[in-house]
């Protein structure tokens, strides 16, 4: 074992400091993960030796590698991740705790997933930073040592014959192993080349702290002796400032045995697995800026993490600066995160009050290696107010007046009235909502609605074609409670309570009339109505049947939803998933007028294709079980769900629908899509002339988006099986 000199203490602790440098961000060899195993992290030996294996048996290098280390990580930060599946495969274990913990050696992450934090088009400081820092590459670890010899010295003695070899500072049979590891031999002549190479040898091995070339002149040459001064002996390793990893699992990453010598060159490596573990999991600031060796042989390796002092909104004039920062998932006074910060950004665009996010990093004021998060937005108008008026022959003269507000007095909530009145049917159609998205510090929602609605329908058999034109009025509430259950998780509990009447207007009423079971009106007054039955010639029974009863009526339910959504931008998402799930609890003890129960279950996905191209798919299908109304029957067709056919073609308790979309870009706020979408609804035993036979339904085709000041305008033509049809809309499909 070596003897260190105890004076080269204090050497040995500043030549690592320059060995570690200000510790910069890796991404290197390791592959994304949540949680550090720093055992993956080391980068190969740079120790430069002409018999590895005797430096090895020499120096003690042989330690055991530590095991593969299991750490809990912040869930925040898995979730910031934009996966919290709880695999069969062990790559992410979810304990009995609620705690998770991620096997970091089975997880495989392109980086450039991680490499944007602003999701807007304008660069920041931060996404400069974070992509400087992700095209760092670990280098080789380079032993630090210092040495006295230049070229200026070596040359008087170049040329002359080598009369013996010799390294002092060690033992003779430490010396007789470092021996062979030096090129230059006995019976050689001194070289400038040969000399600066034997002093790289073994500088490189890690254990000096010092390596001198000394000549000794004879009369047959020159004696060469190295004079190496020993690192310290260690006694352990301890760590100052972090707070991600813990003590103890940087201790067994670092994996120094009480009583070797120190290695720069292994501290060196493990350092830099620490500063990459860092990076890869999102803490861009932090980093290895220090250590020393005390006079016990306790080597201190001191961390600093980069601490968020302060989050600060800028730019917000109407929101408060509350609404924008009970939004971020990344702390004060916790390290920063990019991946955290950019879901912060995310979150805080998402709420629609803004054109534009940006952040910024700020210097610290209590510590120049901590951060002040500067969030930049650029607010747009979020009320709107409608006064119109018209006049028709069947209703007269009609008044309709519509006020919103979705960041009210800048707390966030968000409130609706429509009214309409007049007209010779005396309409006073309304419709009142408000919402609350933050009752609590924990993103509890709350929300009701009140409406009295008459409305125009048209009802189209199977085949596309209308059948029957009516009014239906609808009046009742709902009230809905919300409650965040993870960083991308939402629940939401809604009781309604409504009751929809069928009304037939002389005026403006036509096709089948289903309170009564005339065949048709001859009179010649109002309306006229046809009830045959186009397969029997004969009549159809509506009000014998009672048809009216058994799907207009009262319902009141309760409905549990569950809601995962991870897009990046839910007005247009380019990456992410929405994945739900809903059932609806009609009747069964709650009163009303029919008993049912309503599953739905429905999952988009979203993935970019090069720079502005998206690949967007809906999946989702439901079933109903018990008398479900006509108004409760899942529908499809439209524009919203199966282009190329009618609204609501088809209707049924049981359904299924996907859609498959390719966007992309035309010129500045117009894009263009490309569509395909499958489909059917099916079982509606209470439509007696609807044919409620199972099919495959399919529609193509192409459409626009233009987006405007009132929201996306859309226009696509479909392709159907037997039809093409054009749909116009407001507002974005999924």
């Amino acid at each position: 074992m070596f003897k260190p000199k105890a004076y080269k203490s204090m050497l040995a602790a500043s030549v690592l400091t320059a060995v570690m440098g200000t510790g910069s961000v890796f991404a290197a060899e390791v592959q994304a993960g949540y949680t550090p195993d720093l055992n993956n992290t080391t980068t190969t030996s740079a120790a430069t030796t002409n018999d590895a294996t005797t430096t090895q048996a020499v120096y003690n290098a042989d330690a055991a590698t530590p095991a593969t280390t299991q750490d809990e990580t912040d869930a925040a930060i898995l979730a910031a991740r934009g996966d919290t599946t709880i695999s069969s495969d062990g790559t992410v274990v979810k304990g009995s705790d609620g705690t998770v913990t991620v096997n970091n050696a089975a997880l495989k992450t392109d980086d450039k997933q991680v490499k944007m934090v602003s999701k807007t088009t304008g660069g920041t400081d931060l996404d400069k930073a974070a992509e400087n820092g992700q095209t760092q590459a670990v280098t080789t670890v380079e032993a630090q040592y210092v040495t006295a010899a230049n070229a200026e010295s070596i040359n008087p003695y170049v040329g002359k014959l080598i009369t013996g070899l010799s390294i002092s500072g060690v033992t003779a049979e430490q010396q007789a192993q470092l021996l062979p590891i030096l090129s230059e031999k006995i019976g050689d002549a001194v070289s400038v080349d040969g000399v600066f190479k034997d002093v790289t040898n073994l500088g490189n091995t890690g254990y000096f702290s010092e390596v001198n070339p000394v000549f000794t002149s004879v009369p047959e040459g020159v004696k060469l002796d190295f004079a190496v001064t020993v690192n310290p002996i260690t006694t352990g390793v301890s760590f100052e400032g972090n707070t991600v990893y813990t003590s103890e699992v940087l201790t067994k990453f670092m994996d120094l045995q009480p009583g070797q010598v120190l290695n720069s060159v292994y501290v060196g490596q493990k350092v830099q697995g620490i500063n990459a573990a860092y990076a890869r999991d999102g803490y861009m600031l932090a980093h290895v800026d220090g250590i020393r060796v005390d006079d016990q042989g306790v080597l201190h390796v001191h961390i600093v993490e980069g601490i968020v002092e302060d989050i600060v909104p800028a730019g917000n004039k109407k929101t408060r600066d509350k609404v924008i920062t009970r939004e971020f998932v990344q702390k004060k006074g916790k390290p920063f995160n990019k991946f955290l910060v950019r879901r912060s950004v995310e979150r805080v665009y998402n709420l629609g009050f803004f054109d534009d996010v940006n952040v910024r990093m700020l210097p610290g004021d209590q510590d120049p290696n901590n951060v002040i998060i500067e969030i930049d937005v650029l607010e747009h108008k979020t009320g709107t107010i409608t006064l119109g008026a018209g006049y028709s022959k069947s209703d007269g003269l009609m008044g309709i007046i519509e006020f919103g507000e979705d960041n009210f007095r800048g707390t966030g909530d968000k409130f609706k009235v429509h009214w309409e009145i007049g007209g010779k049917k005396k309409y006073k159609n309304y419709q009142i909502s408000y919402l609350k998205p933050w009752i609590d510090s924990k993103g509890t929602s709350l929300g009701f609605s009140f409406f009295n609605r008459e409305d125009e329908y048209t009802d189209y058999n199977e085949d596309g074609n209308e059948v029957a034109e009516y009014n239906k009025k609808s009046r009742g509430f709902n009230i809905s409670f919300g409650r965040q259950t993870g960083e991308y998780t939402r629940d939401y509990l809604t009781l309604e309570s409504r009751k929809d009447t069928y009304k037939w207007d002389s005026d403006d009423s036509s096709g089948y009339r289903y309170d009564t079971d005339a065949i048709s009106n001859t009179t010649g007054s109002g309306n006229d109505w046809n009830n045959t039955n186009p397969s029997t010639g004969g009549s159809w029974n509506f009000a014998s049947n009672n048809y009216v009863k058994n799907n207009f009526g009262r319902i009141n339910s309760i409905t549990w939803q569950k809601v995962y959504d991870s897009r990046d931008n839910i007005y247009d998402p380019t990456r992410g998933r929405r994945i739900s799930y809903t059932a609806q609890w009609a009747g069964h003890g709650l009163g009303g007028d029919f008993d049912f129960y309503k599953f739905t279950a429905e999952a988009r996905m979203y993935k970019k294709l090069g720079a502005k191209n998206v690949l967007a798919f809906r999946a989702r299908g439901g079933f109903i079980q018990g008398d479900a109304p006509y108004s409760q029957l899942f529908t499809l067709g439209g524009a919203d769900s199966l282009r190329g056919y009618e609204d609501d073609q088809f209707r049924g308790k049981y359904m299924y629908n996907a859609t498959l979309e390719f966007r992309f870009p035309i010129v500045k706020k117009v894009s263009g899509v490309l569509f395909t979408d499958i489909g059917d609804a099916w079982d509606a035993p209470n439509v007696t002339w609807y044919n409620s036979k199972k099919t495959f339904n399919y529609g193509v085709g192409a459409g626009v988006r233009i987006t405007t000041p009132i929201g996306p305008v859309k226009l696509d033509y479909g392709v159907g099986k037997h039809k093409n049809k054009f749909h116009f809309s407001f507002g974005t499909q999924f």
